[in-house]
């Protein structure tokens, strides 16, 4: 009875989504500009100073002043070590040795009551901008370009891959394009013996340095260190006073994830009109591949926040401007480099803002990434009417890489709670005339030919919320014809069963550590039950690319067209 109340429900939402789309007049969506949200913001664990004071009281231990005597090395990464549903009370902090070519760990709590401890680790670091910033200080005095520097011929930018090991030491890579020539060349930066190191051919194995480039230039402005403070619980509630949503909002720099990655623009505990939705949101896996493999293939990284512009007059910044959130006035939205095509900007962080769209009067959260030469825009969308639309955008600075055809592989993972942790997943097909539960662990492709889509419903009631692919998101699999096209996409769906975030790797994150880059969600598929579980998926968008440039499109400041990817998250009853 259930499933055919849930399938009337479907049928119903589909109509009315239709009805709505083809029949807004105008007025209607001028009375939608007219009922602004009412946006209430507080601060969310720990400070900055509390981060601050963390990191001086660590450097200040006679256990790291043994561990660290003799050697060079730097803070690469600040971890909060999860506390369930309360703000964390305990943190890591990441360095890394460049004269031994080591990871180590110190970690203790904020409120000094446990010892220090300081422990190795396997890991190697992603970037800082602290580090790209002395690397451009290295090579710019550098023997092999010190005469352009002067001459001013030359710009500096992030490269990718971020780093190379090289007789097991890790070198950070910047490019560095020659005006004079139009040469792209890529060298690695030795912090251990302070020095540029060039490569043979120009680049390292995984990119390629030739006379061509592509994408806008670059303006250096630098983006943030991964491990800022910046996590706050919004409450929005709609014309009526009553919360429409609540959630937390964690910036990119704060989001969970394995630490040299993370996962952008994080929400956790997301609720609507007072149920829950969703237990967390966020991006641990973001990667692209090369036609032919002329570059790459890379795994980006998700905590870099770049700058963008939010407007000059009017904007709230409850924590000050370093704070991370930016709170836009009415009638004004953040510009990124989508929409812009211009590598600069004044704010780094979360903008939030509201904007009428054709899903009527949306709260949006948006930031800027950069990975390298890349640059990301991700937002969650969430309008009036419960749907939720998380989006991922691309561009780039110029570089030779990016002039040749590409994938970028997008992959979301959403924690359901659709009202409780105990969730059934149902996949949908041919507009409504197909339900069928999914009673185990599995990965599923799409099928455009049939709108294949999935739904979320409460395991003791009739909320649910569908799961539909966005149009531009691609797929591993030909329609109709069962042709792996992607198989480094490697698939579109998965639906888990929660397993904590305890494991090691955590369920956080694939458990792909390896120089494969390619998403190892399947990892975790080992048959268990889906039946009224608490119930992960994953989704995943395969953008095909070309020069950047060519690809701008935008209307009335809403971004869209090829570019963009993103699933609708919309509910069926509430």
């Amino acid at each position: 009875m259930k499933q055919l109340l849930l399938l009337l429900a479907l049928t119903t939402a589909f109509l009315s989504t239709f009805s709505i789309s083809t029949t807004a007049s105008n007025s209607e969506e001028k009375s939608r500009r007219n009922r602004p949200m009412t946006i209430t913001v507080k601060q969310w664990g720990p400070t900055q100073a509390d981060i601050d004071n963390a990191q001086k009281r660590v450097e200040a231990s006679k256990e790291f002043k043994q561990r660290t005597s003799g050697i060079r090395f730097r803070i690469t990464g600040v971890e909060q070590i999860e506390n369930g549903n309360l703000p964390p009370t305990r943190y890591r902090i990441h360095y890394y040795d460049y004269t031994n070519g080591k990871s180590f760990t110190a970690e203790s709590d904020y409120a000094t009551r446990t010892r220090i401890s300081i422990k190795e680790t396997d890991l190697i670091p992603g970037v800082s901008e602290e580090e790209i910033r002395d690397a451009y200080e290295i090579a710019r005095k550098s023997s092999f370009f010190a005469e352009n520097v002067a001459a001013g011929r030359t710009e500096l930018f992030e490269a990718m891959p971020p780093y190379t090991i090289v007789n097991g030491e890790r070198l950070v890579n910047i490019g560095i394009i020659d005006y004079s020539t139009g040469q792209n060349e890529i060298v690695g930066i030795s912090f251990r013996n302070q020095k540029a190191i060039r490569y043979p051919n120009s680049a390292p194995p995984e990119a390629v340095s030739t006379t061509s480039s592509c994408g806008i230039a670059s303006t250096s402005q630098g983006s943030t260190f991964p491990g800022l403070s910046g996590s706050y619980q919004l409450t929005v509630n709609g014309s009526d006073g009553q919360p429409l949503w609540e959630m937390l909002a964690i910036r990119p720099s704060g989001s969970s994830g394995r630490s040299s990655e993370r996962s952008g623009l994080e929400i956790r505990n997301v609720k609507y009109r007072g149920k829950s939705v969703l237990k967390r949101g966020h991006v641990p896996v973001l990667n692209v591949e090369y036609d032919g493999n002329v570059c790459g293939p890379y795994r980006d990284w998700q905590y870099a926040e770049g700058f963008f512009a939010v407007p000059t007059e009017g904007v709230t910044y409850p924590n000050g401007t370093s704070g991370g959130i930016a709170i836009l006035p009415p009638d004004t939205v953040a510009t990124t480099v989508v929409e812009s095509r211009n590598d600069q900007g004044n704010f780094r962080g979360v903008a939030v803002y509201q904007q009428v769209t054709e899903f009527g009067n949306e709260l949006v959260l948006v930031t800027e990434l950069e990975a390298g030469w890349y640059r990301y825009v991700m937002e969650w969308r969430f309008a009036e009417d419960g749907t939720i639309r998380p989006t991922f955008s691309f561009g780039s600075i110029a570089n030779s890489c990016v002039c040749v055809g590409r994938v970028h592989h997008v992959y979301w993972r959403l924690d359901f709670d659709i009202v409780q942790p105990s969730n059934n997943v149902f996949v949908m097909e041919r507009e409504n005339k197909f339900l069928a539960q999914i009673t185990n662990e599995q990965m599923l492709f799409k099928n455009p030919n049939v709108n294949r889509r999935l739904v979320i419903q409460n395991s003791s009631g009739e909320e649910a919320y569908q799961l539909i692919p966005g149009s531009n998101d691609g797929a591993v699999v030909s329609p109709g014809r069962n042709i792996m096209r992607d198989p480094f996409g490697i698939g579109d769906f998965w639906v888990l069963q929660y397993a904590g975030t305890s494991t090691s790797p955590a369920e956080l994150d694939d458990p792909n550590v390896s120089p494969d880059v390619k998403a190892a969600i399947s990892a975790w598929l080992n048959g268990q039950s889906t039946v009224a579980q608490d119930v992960v998926i994953w989704y995943a968008a395969h953008q095909r690319r070309f020069d950047d440039a060519s690809l701008t499109e935008w209307r009335e400041n809403i971004i869209n067209g090829q570019h963009v990817v993103g699933p609708i998250i919309k509910p069926v009853r509430w």
